[in-house]
């Protein structure tokens, strides 16, 4: 089928609603990662007081679960538990097949339960709500019976737990209300919360990743649907747009999270005028020690030293005090971070993602520059070398038509496929059972004039398609008929059965489009498909780092804004990538035309030693003549480009070729000799390649210097020194 039009307005609309979408899904991402994260921190900074302790406010205690205040029964293994979750689920087939399971019923129960340690002991009330805390339960239970599947998650008498949650004093009760201002989850875990607060920080990272790579392909998707295509503007929006972002939300969270912390130690801190217990002393000093701990980056340790340390110091403590301090920071469990492996590797993945995604956005931008860059010639005014036409599609009597197969009308380039439906469900297919394609040369026609296109090789865009059904059969043919106006990018060289005049052909040095869209719906095009590439490319980094930041099981705001910091230096590498390659492609433009001259005049000096001895021969007496020759014959065309003499050696040769012809006309046995033939032969023939090559030459190298003296090409090319190309100054 005809390949999508991103610059239609049926493409840019489909943009721009994709891009909002992302933006959206970044919003939500974002938002639900950095609370996440915020949760996660809290976790790694809250000490597991003894009971014995508690005064009022949030905290986070461990004990033995007890069922002194009564049990529930579990629906299916019939254990006697203070809390279960219950799932009942079937197995069945699809229509294709596939084995699937649904849910036929699942639900929760808790009772109020006792939590003992060896300080003293609490009552959880769970009974009210138990849907208002997390519950983080391995399954205890597991059955299948023929196509269903029982299961139970149950905390038992006996089982160990940890509960965060809020202190009542009066009632000696810990309920799950009251936790969102301290960035606290309510929580019920048979894990160690480094585990927990591991797993919260693997999620965070996640979502926030997928934030920052969805944020960036919004935008990347929007400047197209605005018809925004100049790269420095889409470097300049995503580096204020995607770093902006992500600076402002890290110290903005990073500001809500202290916030919170000041919160929670203000309340613990608040307890010790209302109390000499040096237990309790003890633990609002464990509370300090872990948040100085769970510092990282200069913003924290800022932040600890303001919200903490200065605001509510702690008084020094005595021995007793702080070896129970000690104590409580020490028994703090340690879970290994189970992801770190996992992120480390996704963080690997990404980034090789990220590189190949960017080697393929290069070369999309890339050609979306040359289009840029190459200006559009009439056929009149065609030069040798990489050219852009824009005329009609025009055949004659000498290079006639084709017909396409499935409707017969008149066309120069077809794409045929005809395709059967086989398998059926989800593994009906479309195979391809037959496909070809076929090409003739055709004029492309404007008001200056001419010139004759040879298609083989290029990329055909192509304007017209067609499309019939017959059975299980699907017939398609995309073809580009006579008479319609294209866009043409591609070489003009000389014509293989023409030499005298360009055509436009296939060459392994140079891109070759024909394209029935206009030029500026083709940059559009590349432009958005190139930016789409790159916020690919910046999701991919900033998940990379993200992913790395988070690999030992701790994240932090601070890491946020240093990962803002990947999408300056990311665009400002990629864009240096794409001035160097302009550059290395004009330097090769002039390499490459400095090389076919080169050719021609070497060809034109291996003819002046043979020429040299037949005109000795007959004229003898034309001493000034033979000095000519015999100093062409001397002269090396490669010493004298490179000591920048190639004009003068052009113009030699022009006054001896015009001198000799105009002796060899008085002397007919001169005129005959096969050698003098051939040589005048050659010469007239290569004049006019050498005047459009020395013209190409000319242009490329014209191109290429103003490049390399403006900015900021400026920067790369004395940095990787390009050095300015001569330019001709024809002698006659």
């Amino acid at each position: 089928m005809r390949r999508f039009n991103i610059a239609s307005l049926p493409g840019r609309t489909l943009l721009a609603i994709i891009g909002l979408a992302c933006l959206a899904g970044s919003y939500y991402a974002m938002t639900t990662g950095l609370a996440q994260l915020a949760e996660a921190r809290q976790l790694e900074r809250l000490p597991e007081t003894p009971l014995a302790a508690l005064t009022t406010g949030p905290y986070a205690v461990s004990g033995e679960v007890s069922g002194a205040e009564g049990t529930i029964t579990t629906p299916y293994s019939s254990t006697q538990a203070v809390y279960f979750r219950y799932k009942l689920e079937e197995e069945y087939r699809d229509s294709d097949g596939d084995l699937r399971t649904r849910t036929l019923e699942s639900g929760t129960r808790a009772t109020d339960f006792i939590l003992k340690d060896a300080s003293g002991s609490v009552t959880v009330a769970a009974v009210v709500d138990p849907d208002a805390a997390q519950w983080n339960l391995s399954r205890t239970y597991h059955q299948q019976s023929g196509r269903r599947i029982y299961s139970e998650w149950a905390l038992t008498p006996g089982h160990t737990a940890r509960v965060i949650g809020q202190f009542n004093p009066g009632s000696h009760i810990i309920t799950f209300n009251g936790l969102d201002s301290y960035s606290l989850p309510a929580l019920v875990s048979r894990n160690t919360l480094a585990a927990d607060s591991g797993e919260s920080f693997f999620e965070a990272g996640i979502r926030i990743s997928l934030a920052t790579g969805l944020l960036a392909l919004g935008i990347a998707l929007l400047l197209p649907a605005v018809k925004v295509h100049r790269f420095w503007i889409y470097v300049l929006v995503m580096t204020v747009a995607v770093s902006g972002t992500l600076t402002v939300l890290g110290i903005s969270k990073l500001r809500q999270e202290w916030s919170a912390i000041a919160a929670l130690y203000e309340a613990r801190y608040q307890q010790l005028d209302q109390t000499e217990s040096p237990l309790v002393l003890a633990d609002v000093a464990a509370l300090q020690q872990l948040i100085r701990q769970s510092t990282s980056g200069l913003l924290d340790r800022w932040m600890f030293s303001r919200v903490v340390e200065h605001r509510l110091p702690m008084a020094e403590l005595d021995d007793q005090t702080a070896s129970l301090a000690r104590d409580i920071v020490d028994s703090q469990p340690e879970g290994r971070y189970p992801h770190a492996w996992t992120s480390r590797a996704l963080s690997a993945a990404a980034l090789v993602g990220a590189l190949l995604l960017l080697w393929l956005s290069i070369r999309t931008v890339k050609f979306k520059r040359l289009i840029e860059a190459v200006p559009t010639s009439s056929t009149r005014g065609l030069s040798f070398g990489l050219s852009e036409l824009k005329a009609m599609v025009d055949v004659d009597e000498d290079h006639p038509p084709l017909r396409d197969p499935l409707q017969h009308e008149k066309c120069v380039a077809y794409d045929y496929k005809v395709e059967e439906k086989r398998g059926s469900g989800k593994n009906e297919k479309w195979r391809v059972i037959e496909h070809r394609e076929e090409r003739v040369p055709f004029w492309l026609d404007d008001n200056a004039g001419r010139v004759l296109v040879r298609p083989d090789g290029a990329k055909i865009e192509y304007p017209r398609s067609h499309v019939e059904h017959l059975g299980d059969r699907r017939y398609t043919v995309r073809f580009l008929d006579t008479f319609v106006n294209v866009y043409c990018l591609g070489f003009a060289g000389l014509d293989r059965e023409q030499p005298d005049r360009l055509t436009i052909q296939q060459d392994d040095n140079s891109p070759f489009l024909i394209s029935g869209n206009e030029e500026e719906n083709i940059v559009l095009d590349r432009g958005a498909r190139g930016f789409a590439g790159i916020a690919l490319v910046l999701g991919l980094f900033l998940f990379a780092t993200t992913s790395l930041f988070a690999a030992d099981g701790s994240f932090s705001p601070d890491n946020l804004i240093l990962s803002a910091l990947a999408v300056p230096l990311v665009l400002l590498g990629y864009l240096a990538i794409l001035h160097y390659n302009d550059m290395v492609f004009l330097k090769n433009r002039v390499d490459r035309a400095t090389a076919n001259i080169d050719t021609i005049l070497q060809q034109r000096h291996d003819l002046w030693p043979n020429l040299e001895k037949v005109v000795k021969a007959s004229l003898a007496h034309e001493k000034q003549l033979l000095k000519a020759i015999a100093q062409l014959r001397n002269a090396n065309p490669t010493e004298m480009r490179a000591q920048g003499q190639t004009e003068k050696l052009i113009g030699f040769e022009k006054k001896v070729a015009g001198a000799l012809q105009a002796r060899i006309e008085g002397y007919p046995d001169l005129k005959n000799n096969e050698v003098v033939q051939s040589f005048m032969s050659i010469m007239a023939e290569t004049e006019n390649y050498l005047a459009l090559l020395r013209d190409s030459y000319s242009e490329s190298a014209r191109i290429y210097n103003t490049r390399i003296q403006s900015f900021p090409d400026l920067i790369l090319a004395r940095l990787f020194r390009f050095a300015e190309a001569p330019q001709f100054r024809a002698e006659g």
